[in-house]
């Protein structure tokens, strides 16, 4: 039988600051292995497994599969455990179905035939009250099951209800994948946060937790690329909300709204800084890619102060390598705000001539300092390698940057 008395961990996401549970992924045959292994007391383990031929010694699963298709859980075909392998609704409630005494008196969901080889273990969760079908009334046992919904089909089976209040004040799981108000959240702290309980009327009641190893700090910050508000006093990151000018959507992550925008930031992130830089060094990073990865072309400017320009020109300078001064500060203000300034652009004029112009601003410490990725690299092509407008504090307006009055664009 499977432990239900002790509540450990039975099912884990990744390590990190910034982990993830995969809810909507399709649970594999080893993977359910591994989740019911864990469950098994000692005793209930047999003392030494068999040999598959697909089952590599030292795998990570092998223990799990081979212990599992010992006890009959799991078939083997031609000596293989197919552990790769997709389980549907009806497999996995096979698997699960196999540790308790098998019922009789429970009805079919319309959509299993009575044919099934998963069918009398269907029938059986069903007479328990674990197996459940959907809003259609059907169960669906063909379609693959996803990592959420096996948690929630395990924790019924053994009885395990998490303590929603103990949750919501303690927060004991976080992950970026599983927001607090997914329909699947408690079933996956109660499956991933080995915990002590006393039992209830009304259900389960944790009394302590295994505190998370690694927590992080409250603010913004990258992880794997893209940016994060953590919010220690919710203990998840921010969703479908804006912290100052950046908006986080419902997976916490900064968007610009635009996915294939999205995509191409993460991807020059990604490829042009490390983890271990700080935020400024990044930026400088970034700039230098701005500057010296794309060709000028001229292209009619905008009329001053319009700012309805950037999404456009930010992906036409990414797909061709061709832009103007629009383009090159259109990207570089998406970027700098990929990794966390509040950036400005500006749609204005520059030099005596009052040519039109755009560039970023970014205040640090109180001050605006000027970022003019386009017009350094104009100088560059000249020879003209000591004009640096990276960080460039303007104290006396010596470039004559004019700014149209209704300021520039931040959101």
């Amino acid at each position: 039988s499977l432990s239900s008395s002790s509540h450990t961990a039975y099912a884990q996401g990744s390590s990190g600051l910034f982990p993830s549970f995969s809810p909507t992924r399709q649970v594999t045959r080893a993977e359910a292995a591994q989740m019911l292994y864990r469950l098994l007391p000692e005793q209930g383990r047999p003392a030494s497994a068999g040999a598959y031929a697909d089952v590599p010694e030292g795998a990570w699963y092998a223990k799990a599969v081979t212990t599992l298709a010992d006890l009959g859980v799991l078939e083997a075909q031609d000596g293989m455990l197919d552990t790769g392998r997709p389980v549907t609704r009806g497999e996995f409630t096979r698997y699960i179905a196999c540790f308790f005494p098998l019922r009789t008196d429970g009805q079919l969901f319309p959509d299993v035939d009575e044919n099934d080889p998963n069918a009398p273990f269907i029938r059986s969760a069903q007479a328990y009250g674990w197996a459940q079908g959907g809003s259609d009334g059907l169960f669906h046992p063909d379609d693959t099951i996803s990592r959420a919904a096996a948690v929630v089909l395990l924790n019924r089976a053994l009885g395990r209800t998490a303590d929603r209040a103990y949750i919501d004040q303690n927060h004991p799981a976080f992950y970026v994948d599983v927001a607090p108000s997914s329909w699947y959240y408690y079933d996956v702290c109660e499956a991933a946060i080995p915990h002590r309980h006393t039992d209830s009327g009304s259900g389960e009641q944790w009394t302590s937790h295994t505190a998370r190893t690694a927590v992080p700090k409250d603010g913004l910050q990258m992880a794997d690329g893209w940016l994060y508000c953590y919010d220690a006093a919710r203990g998840d990151v921010v969703r479908e909300a804006t912290v100052g000018t950046h908006y986080f959507n419902s997976s916490g992550r900064f968007t610009t709204g635009n996915n294939e925008l999205d995509s191409w930031l993460r991807k020059i992130v990604l490829a042009r800084t490390v983890e271990t830089q700080t935020q400024e060094q990044k930026l400088r990073a970034l700039y230098l890619y701005t500057r010296d990865s794309f060709t000028y072309l001229r292209r009619p400017p905008y009329e001053m102060g319009v700012y309805d320009y950037m999404e456009t020109d930010a992906l036409r300078i990414l797909e061709t390598g061709y832009g103007n001064c629009y383009c090159y500060a259109a990207l570089f203000w998406y970027l700098s705000r990929w990794i966390g300034y509040d950036a400005t652009i500006y749609n204005g004029t520059v030099g005596v001539r009052r040519s039109p112009h755009s560039w970023v601003e970014i205040s640090l410490n109180g001050k605006a300092y000027i970022f003019d990725t386009e017009l350094e690299m104009a100088y560059r092509r000249k020879k003209r390698f000591d004009v640096n407008l990276y960080k460039f504090y303007d104290a006396g307006n010596s470039w004559n940057y004019r700014r149209p009055q209704q300021g520039g664009a931040q959101m």
